[in-house]
């Protein structure tokens, strides 16, 4: 692999790569948005480097019915052939802690330690060998789970992370009113086992979506929840609108130059 596991215990993945991809129609009509490129490669390999960063080596990719084939096709194409990686299709678009649930009948009957989860359209296009401080945090913590921040000027797009100044995260609001920089969530996510519990507590929203931020907040109620700052040269972006994946693709060809 291409990084030994950063922790003690034994850790699986979840990537996010369903969803249609509705902001980047028409190309998305036929081509699954976590596989458009992004420069050099396409949006997916990001989501693999941060799962070997991790230790990772069971990986779960939670897609939709009609790209699962791809997916499951991966190291015939892209390589990452030292991962085992599974395929489990979202039903129904019912949020991303619904999509998590998912992965529970691959992962949960062999007992990891920790699972990574990432949004497979939030990525980092210069440096992913910082993830495994997703990990790390929270064994020196003695956290349960944590959340990777970034600093952002203009956050209402994303969910803001309120911490103390030792990283414990107090409070996360989705796509809040907020009009100054703050840290917000960058699509990381590491959770002790007791995830798979939390989400059977989850009740839907107002927009009928089961929410991550709901499983967050259970890890607060409990002070088991870390931020982790991702450095500025991780090189973060959203791919989710034409706009960001031309900034993330151009700004990867800058580093490449």
């Amino acid at each position: 692999m291409g990084a030994t596991n950063p922790v003690h215990g034994r850790v699986a993945g979840i990537v996010l790569v369903g969803g249609t991809g509705s902001r980047l129609f028409p190309a998305t009509r036929v081509v699954n948005k976590h596989l458009l490129p992004v420069y050099d490669k396409p949006a997916i390999a990001f989501s693999m480097d941060v799962m070997k960063e991790c230790g990772v080596n069971t990986l779960v990719l939670v897609c939709n019915a009609a790209d699962e084939e791809i997916y499951r096709s991966i190291p015939a194409w892209l390589g990452y052939a030292d991962i085992d990686i599974r395929t489990v299709v979202q039903e129904e678009p019912n949020g991303i802690a619904g999509a998590i649930a998912c992965a529970r009948e691959h992962l949960e009957p062999e007992g990891y330690e920790r699972i990574v989860v990432a949004l497979g359209d939030t990525l980092y296009v210069h440096s992913s060998t910082w993830a495994g401080d997703i990990l790390r945090k929270t064994d020196a913590t003695g956290c349960s789970a944590a959340v990777a921040v970034i600093e952002h000027p203009d956050p209402k797009d994303f969910g803001v992370v309120e911490s103390t100044a030792n990283g414990n995260v107090v409070r996360v609001r989705e796509k809040a009113n907020v009009r100054h920089s703050s840290q917000v969530c960058t699509g990381l996510y590491s959770f002790d086992s007791s995830m798979w519990k939390r989400l059977e507590s989850i009740v839907p929203s107002r927009r009928g979506e089961l929410e991550i931020t709901s499983l967050l907040e259970s890890y607060i109620d409990d002070g088991g929840l870390t931020a982790v700052a991702v450095p500025e040269e991780a090189g973060w972006f959203d791919v989710g609108t034409p706009d960001r994946l031309v900034d993330a693709a151009v700004a990867r060809r800058r580093l490449l130059a």
